[in-house]
């Protein structure tokens, strides 16, 4: 008797997000998962989109991932409207039959579907918002689905019970341009657990012809908004520049690929640089490398940034802001323009040259994570709030 009480005390929270391919939202979820840990909540997911490595990552929690039927697009006014009214009744019948207390949800469409659902429910909602670079359309101001997808963003921030940001600066952005009451916004800053050494051959093994080389790891989706051309034009600069003892590994998918393996090969830099597709040991790869590069024209808060910061990486890293949020030049990395690649070329050059400086940056950015982004540090706050939240709710009832 008493473990079932104890069972029905924990808070019942559902994860709603649209992918488990192994980006930074996804990621962020498992660590969510991860740090608020079993003893006070039951996690259940539900996905409506892509599948992914992420789901295997979750299954080994000893949780199971569950389906809906996925989103059409608006173009098909007919299709869409049906197919939502399929996903909310079936979202909804599974909120009753696990008796859910809170929703989190992460990125657009799932933060849309939670608030809708939290509402019909009587559920609280927590829309989680990890970059403003979806809410930037390009789209014609005549277009009507740019004016619709604000709307419909507008009404479900403003009726979340609290959006949460993973920066002040997406916090900022996102008031500002919904109105949102300073107290209905919280700060809740991307981390990660304490890294484990994984089991996979480490960076080295990528170059078998390089030994005790200087080895540059860089993270993320093989997009343009990455600007991962950037840094292999960088990689063609310094070995223009008589640099040979290099080598560069990019960890990703994406639809970018093609292009970029001709670019290196048009650049004929193909024993400099290495595409390696997903992978299950970054860690592993970034405690085998002595820099971390991150190019993009745009970031929230970086989950591969942290990583590197964990693993005592300098970062090299493009002026935007929000890694201008989280590096400080010449504390734990040091930065060039975005798109600049002579620059960025530049600043791999001067670490491979001065070991003191790297040094210096090494325990800057190991610095920087003990004091910033530990995710057992920073989830309490939002630990908190589900609490306060779930006593609110019909946690109070079922017990």
């Amino acid at each position: 008797m008493a473990q079932r009480k104890e069972e029905k005390q924990k808070i019942h929270i559902l994860h709603l997000i649209e992918s488990l391919r192994m980006g930074g939202a996804e990621i962020a979820l498992l660590q969510y998962i991860q740090a608020l840990g079993k003893e006070d909540y039951c996690h259940y997911i539900y996905s409506f989109g892509p599948d992914g490595p992420i789901r295997k990552k979750i299954e080994a929690l000893g949780l199971k991932v569950n389906f809906g039927a996925r989103m059409s697009k608006i173009n098909n006014p007919v299709k869409f409207f049906v197919n939502l009214w399929l996903l909310v009744k079936d979202v909804l019948s599974f909120i009753k039959d696990n008796n859910i207390h809170i929703i989190q949800s992460h990125l657009g469409q799932p933060n849309q579907l939670a608030v809708l659902v939290g509402k019909l429910s009587g559920i609280p909602t927590f829309p989680t918002v990890h970059s403003t670079n979806s809410f930037l359309d390009n789209r014609s101001f005549w277009n009507v689905r740019v004016h619709l997808i604000r709307l419909v963003n507008a009404i479900s921030y403003r009726l979340a019970d609290r959006v949460i940001t993973v920066s002040s600066e997406v916090k900022n952005i996102i008031s500002k341009q919904f109105g949102l009451d300073d107290s209905r916004v919280v700060v809740l800053k991307n981390g990660i657990i304490e890294p484990v050494l994984l089991t996979h051959s480490p960076l080295r093994n990528e170059f078998v012809d390089k030994k005790n080389n200087l080895k540059i790891v860089a993270v993320g989706r093989l997009i343009p908004l990455k600007r991962f051309d950037t840094l292999i034009k960088a990689v063609a600069e310094i070995v223009k520049q008589g640099f040979f003892d290099l080598s560069v590994c990019i960890i990703g998918e994406g639809e970018e690929r093609l292009p970029l393996e001709k670019m290196i090969c048009d650049l004929k830099i193909e024993e400099y640089v290495k595409l390696l597709g997903l992978r299950d040991d970054v860690l592993d790869q970034m405690r085998g490398s002595d820099i971390f590069v991150i190019p993009s024209s745009y970031e929230g808060l970086s989950i591969a940034m942290i990583e590197a910061l964990s693993c005592g990486l300098p970062v090299v890293a493009s002026e935007v802001p929000g890694l201008k949020d989280c590096i400080c030049q010449g504390e734990n990395g040091i930065f060039f323009q975005v798109g600049n690649y002579n620059e960025l070329a530049q600043s791999i050059l001067f670490l491979a040259n001065d070991k003191k400086m790297t040094e210096k940056l090494s325990a800057g950015a190991r610095a920087s994570f003990e004091k910033e982004y530990d995710m057992r540090k920073n989830i309490k706050s939002l630990d908190l709030l589900f609490h306060e939240y779930a006593k609110k709710s019909n946690f109070r009832k079922a017990n």
